[in-house]
């Protein structure tokens, strides 16, 4: 179960390595979220620098438990039956792993307050723009050498973020992972704005 919390280390690290692209995910089918992409025009990046971002409202998540993120009854719907693993080895990076007990997939949840969406922006992987209550996000999906993962990076605040990944190491394809993480995400982000 402890390797998995490196595993998650590995993959955010590996996420700001190279160039992004836009398109348009199409996570298989529709699920029952928030998230919904965005209309076109409105890609503009949502940082201090370039301007206010469109955000209902903006949430600090320096004090914020991610492994609080998501209730006994939501962990259970997801099928993460895995008592959920905090790690904060990461100063101003506060993360939370939770596994299923037939380890097909996990899941992570990191809130950083070292980094803007625009810096996400920069994964590995195909990004595409999305909104998960009404925060601007992004849809981050990956193949990398150390697996699968598909991710939404929510625009919670100037310089932080909430990053919902799943990561298989084979199990579920890109396509699944996705749908897997766009409810947890909405989940997770109704929960952070209550």
């Amino acid at each position: 179960m402890r390797r998995v919390v490196p595993l998650i280390a590995a993959l955010a690290l590996l996420g700001g390595c190279s160039q992004a692209t836009d398109g348009s995910a199409n996570p298989g089918g529709p699920t029952p979220t928030t998230t919904a992409a965005r209309p076109s025009g409105s890609d503009r990046p949502s940082s201090t620098a370039t301007g206010p971002a469109d955000r209902p409202k903006a949430i600090d998540v320096a004090g914020v438990d991610p492994c609080a993120l998501l209730t006994d009854a939501q962990r259970a719907e997801f099928g993460l039956d895995q008592p959920p693993q905090p790690n904060d080895d990461a100063p101003g990076k506060k993360s939370c792993t939770i596994s299923r007990g037939d380890r097909e997939h996990f899941v992570g949840i990191t809130a950083d307050t070292t980094a803007g969406v625009d810096d996400y922006a920069k994964s590995e992987g195909k990004v595409t723009r999305l909104e998960v209550g009404g925060f601007p996000a992004l849809l981050v999906e990956a193949d990398t050498a150390l697996g699968l993962s598909c991710s939404v990076t929510v625009d919670v605040a100037d310089g932080q973020v909430v990053d919902v990944g799943a990561f298989s190491l084979g199990e579920v394809d890109l396509t699944g992972l996705c749908r897997i993480v766009q409810p947890v995400a909405a989940a997770v982000v109704t929960n952070l704005d209550e």
